[in-house]
Parts: C-alpha cells; structure tokens; sequence
C-alpha cells in the first residue's frame, strides 16, 4: 500500500478511455494550510472535470470550460483529506477508472486536534494476509506518530504514512496512535483489529485512494 510520502497524483495515460488524467494547475499536490484561512485550487482536462464528492462543509466548486475549481473557507481540521478531480461522468458511458483521476493532499494543522477525527466505521479494522491500516491521520504533516498496543502498552513498531496511517501485519487486539503536543502526549481513539469475512472488506482496503476518498470526507 501506501510509501510515506506518496502522492495520490498519477502521472500515466489512461489507455481504455485514450484520455490524459486531469491536470492539477498547480507544481504542488501537496499543500499545508492555516486553521481559518482560504484556497482555491483549479483542475483541467480534455473534457469537463468534477471534483469527487462528497465535500466537506465550507467548501464549493465553480465549474467552467473543460475546468474546475475548488475553494476551501474558514479551513479547518475537517479538511484535511484527499481531494480528487475526475472526469465527469457521460450520460451512457462507462465510469472512469482510478488512472482518468488525479488529485491533492490537504493539511490543517491544528495543536487543538492533532489528529483528524475518525469516522466510527473506521474503528474496527479488518486483517489480511497483506496486512491491514490503522487509519489515523494527522493534521500536521510534521507530527512523529507512534502506535500502541492497549493490552501490553508496548510500542509496535510499524511504517507510517501521514496520509493514510499505520500499515503493518498486525495481530489480533486494540491499538491506538500516539503523538506528542507542546509536550502533551495525545491519543487516538481505540481501533480494534480483528478478521473480517467477506470480499466487501477486501476490496475495501485493497484500494488506499478509493479508501482515502471515501473514508475521509465523512467529516
């Protein structure tokens, strides 16, 4: 899954639709914005571009030729998330794949809220033979994030991706990261790991950008 660092942007073709992705007007798809403040951010393509919804409040789209433009107001914590600009669906055609989409990664950071809060679907985390995330995600990129077991209060160590989360072979039990402000530690809620039956699940947690869309912009 996921690397540290990696950007949702992808920079290929998308030979079944003979499209280029949608391009980002910007040499950034990464960006850190202060708590109250306004972005605006615009997306183009070879036909009409949308912006993937659901959106978080204070946020709104102006469409335009073959564009889009997305702005964020009074930024907050809740904002912090992928954002993904596609091409819009035409009447009897098929949905593009993830390779016809493009997008950016946003940042609030926030000392009030150093992680971004959790969807309660989030909360129980299925198993796989891969691996399975814990999907704590920071508002600051910066953060040093620590996972923990809550049976044993040890350390576990694991790769972590400030976009995504934790991602390891983990076993049976409950976690929660850990992370340290103005030399308050901070928790996250419990996250408990366990196997769950079923394709559904699998797929879910197969696809980290579809996961990230979804799963983020419940807030």
């Amino acid at each position: 899954l996921c690397d540290p660092g990696r950007l949702v942007a992808l920079k290929k073709m998308d030979f079944t639709s003979g499209l280029s992705p949608p391009t980002i007007v910007s040499n950034q798809d990464e960006f850190v914005l202060q708590p109250h403040s306004v972005f605006n951010i615009s997306c183009t393509g070879k036909r009409n571009v949308v912006w993937a919804e659901p959106l978080p409040d204070n946020t709104f789209v102006y469409p335009g030729y073959y564009t889009s433009t997305l702005f964020i107001y009074n930024a907050s914590v809740a904002h912090t998330g992928y954002y993904i600009c596609k091409y819009e669906i035409q009447e009897g055609g098929p949905e593009d794949e993830d390779d016809s989409e493009t997008g950016i990664y946003v940042f609030v950071p926030d000392p009030q809220a150093p992680f971004v809060p959790e969807d309660p679907g989030n909360l129980v985390v299925p198993v796989f033979t891969d691996g399975a995330i814990i999907p704590c995600r920071v508002s600051d990129p910066h953060s040093h994030v620590i996972l923990r077991s809550v049976s044993s209060g040890e350390e576990v160590p694991a790769p972590y991706d400030n976009k995504m989360g934790f991602f390891s072979l983990l076993s049976h039990g409950q976690y929660q990261c850990e992370t340290v402000v103005n030399g308050q530690t901070v928790t996250t809620v419990t996250y408990t790991v366990k196997s769950l039956a079923g394709p559904a699940f699998q797929q879910q947690w197969l696809h980290p950008r579809k996961q990230a869309r979804y799963a983020t912009r419940t807030l």
